[in-house]
């Protein structure tokens, strides 16, 4: 019988091995990690951040999936033979695209951080240094060949070809490493002689004065042209606006014209109103006074009527009164009136010495005494008559 501590001892031991047996056997990636879990050489499983239970006989690979950069500088020969230098760097990670990652595990050497070697500068490189300057100089291959197809000048200033060919040469790379290139950049593409650049650059930089004086022409004359459009612009843009203008003031013209016609029109109206009006005053003015003079007319008239009515009433009473006279009454008045009148009329003569003179039936005197003889027996003889 085991003693207590004994027993205990054996727990733990048996308990120690039993967790490290499972510490063993589960094994777990982090969320920027690949997993590979490999048995009798073919891959079982394969992810990123994933965990898997180890079995006997299985082989576990654990390497980064971050992107991984590698950089270039070749000397190379171009299409005339000229040295020129390359420097670039390419950016690249494991593809996840099918068996790509135990390709990439098994064709790049990959970095298994479950047993990573010595001189491993950190856990975020896929490749060992080795693989590191094998793969540069795989790439550095890779640019050589292709700059030998490519004149100086397609070197130099059409750089974005070169790219498009080198990875159209490294997508058979991709394919059977099990890799993706995400994107390829050259940083600089000189020529090495440097009297051949110092020639190149004064070339260019004749090229670019000339480039810079064409182009300082084509804006002058661009400036000139959109000055003198500008200018006929806004000329046809004022002639507009002046012949809007005059439309404007035609129509304004026109709308005054018609407003004062209208106005002047209303005016006659009016005046023709009051005129009409005036016209009706004065007749029914004219129709009153001619009333009034017809009625004054009837008031004359019954007036005139009353008074020779009056007057041949009184003529028939002086008419009945003298005929109602004696014969010698009225001789006596005639007498009378007819000395009255001889009276009157010889105040009127001028007389300034009066004398008696006997006189004939022919002297003036004689003649006064016949008028006043003959009025007096014609004055009896129409009383002789009446009677």
């Amino acid at each position: 019988m085991l003693h207590p501590i004994g027993l205990f001892i054996l727990v733990l031991v048996t308990t120690a091995v039993i967790g490290k047996a499972i510490a063993r056997a589960l094994v777990v990636a982090q969320p920027d990690e690949w997993l590979l879990c490999i048995h009798n050489g073919r891959l079982v499983k394969a992810g990123v951040g994933i965990y898997l239970w180890r079995r006997p006989g299985d082989v576990v690979a654990r390497f980064t999936s971050t992107m991984q950069r590698v950089s270039f500088a070749v000397d190379a020969m171009s299409h005339e033979r000229l040295r020129v230098a390359i420097e670039g760097f390419i950016l690249w990670s494991v593809s996840g695209e099918g068996h790509g990652p135990f390709q990439a595990f098994q064709k790049l050497g990959l970095v298994n951080l479950d047993a990573a070697p010595r001189d491993l500068k950190s856990p975020k490189h896929l490749l060992s240094t080795p693989q590191h300057r094998a793969f540069q100089q795989l790439l550095g291959a890779a640019v050589q060949r292709l700059a030998a197809t490519r004149s100086l000048d397609e070197l130099l200033l059409r750089q974005d070809g070169l790219v498009v060919e080198l990875r159209e040469h490294l997508a058979t790379l991709e394919r059977q490493m099990g890799i993706r290139i995400d994107q390829i950049e050259l940083l600089q593409v000189r020529p090495a002689d440097d009297e051949l650049l110092r020639l190149l650059s004064a070339k260019v930089e004749e090229h670019v004065r000339e480039d810079a004086a064409n182009i300082h022409m084509e804006t002058t004359e661009r400036t000139k042209r959109r000055a003198i459009e500008c200018d006929a612009r806004m000329a046809r843009e004022q002639a507009q606006v002046r012949g809007q203008e005059m439309e404007t003031e035609k129509a304004l013209r026109l709308a005054q014209i018609a407003h004062e016609s209208e106005v002047k029109l209303r005016e006659q109206e009016v005046e023709r109103e009051h005129a009409l009006a005036a016209e009706a005053r004065a007749i029914e003015i004219a129709k009153a006074v001619l009333a009034r003079e017809e009625l004054q007319l009837a008031a004359r008239l019954d007036r005139v009527r009353r008074e020779a009515e009056a007057s041949a009433e009184a003529m028939s009473l002086v008419t009945v009164a003298e005929e109602k006279k004696s014969q010698p009454v009225r001789d006596h008045e005639l007498g009378r009136l007819v000395a009255e009148k001889v009276g009157d009329a010889l105040k009127e003569l001028p007389i300034h010495d009066a004398r008696w003179i006997t006189v004939g039936p022919d002297s003036p005197a004689g003649s006064l005494a016949a008028m006043i003889t003959a009025a007096r027996e014609l004055t009896t003889g129409n009383g002789k008559t009446a009677a």
